[in-house]
């Protein structure tokens, strides 16, 4: 091989090398995602399988306990002791100002001002001199009035609305009020995570996903790992031809070596 097809090979081999080495940073680089992807599933699936729930238990005819949900709290918590007279014994969902009761649409707030009634007993005293006994007249207002409630959109997200609770921007709490005839003084009373009404509140560990959560983890792992295994064998075949090209370089470059040396001989 003469030294112009000697040089010309080992600039061919150069490339094909430089080729081959780039492509072998690029399948790193690859490899790298896939560990950050991996990295991000198992943080998913420890905060999957580590977080924690809101949950309500409470004595019926039986032991009850739901998680805490708007829904659970419409249908169980603030009617947990369904017939009594007083609302006192009722939890009702209130702001972090404690003045407004919290609904998620008008048809809620309805529902709470048409369950809640104050009795209003009014004597009437007949006239002097009217033969006319007193009667007792008794009659039912509404305990609240749309005034006392805020409409918030979004209570339907259980994680959304639990997170609200933990944070303290609603809480449960009771209700009494004073009436004298005349004005009403209102107080939400919060009892913070103890024990109200009957029922409590209390914090555990939320399963319900862990399977799915645990699935999930697999399938992503599994699917992460073939395709760094075809990576990892693709990154050896180059690994193996980056080899073999350097031998032929390194072959190449003897015999430019030896043309040179040869051509300096005959000047000599």
């Amino acid at each position: 091989m003469g030294l112009s097809a000697s040089q010309a090979r080992f600039l061919q081999l150069t490339a094909r090398k430089s080729n081959v080495e780039y492509e072998a940073q690029q399948i790193n680089f690859q490899r790298l995602q896939l560990s950050n992807q991996l990295d991000q599933a198992t943080t998913l699936y420890q905060n999957q399988t580590t977080n924690r729930k809101l949950t309500f238990s409470f004595m019926g005819a039986e032991k009850q306990t739901v998680d805490i949900t708007y829904n659970n709290y419409k249908n169980f918590m603030n009617q947990q002791q369904e017939g009594l007279s007083s609302s006192s014994q009722k939890l009702f969902l209130v702001s972090s100002s404690g003045n407004k009761i919290i609904v998620a649409n008008e048809k809620d707030r309805d529902a709470i001002i048409q369950a809640n009634n104050r009795t209003v007993t009014k004597t009437i005293t007949p006239e002097e001199g009217s033969e006319e006994e007193a009667t007792t007249e008794i009659s039912q207002t509404p305990m609240f009035s749309e005034s006392d409630f805020m409409i918030v959109e979004g209570l339907d997200d259980a994680d959304s609305f639990q997170d609200a609770i933990k944070s303290g921007e609603y809480y449960f709490a009771t209700y009494n009020d004073e009436f004298d005839g005349v004005n009403v003084t209102k107080k939400f009373n919060t009892e913070g995570w103890e024990t109200i009404g009957g029922g409590a509140i209390t914090e555990e560990y939320d399963k319900s996903d862990d399977a799915a959560a645990e699935a999930e983890y697999q399938r992503v792992q599994t699917k992460i790992q073939k395709v760094d295994k075809m990576l990892e064998m693709k990154l050896d075949e180059l690994e193996t031809e980056r080899n073999a090209i350097q031998t032929e370089m390194d072959s190449v470059s003897k015999v430019i070596e030896g043309n040179i040396e040869s051509s300096f001989k005959v000047f000599s």
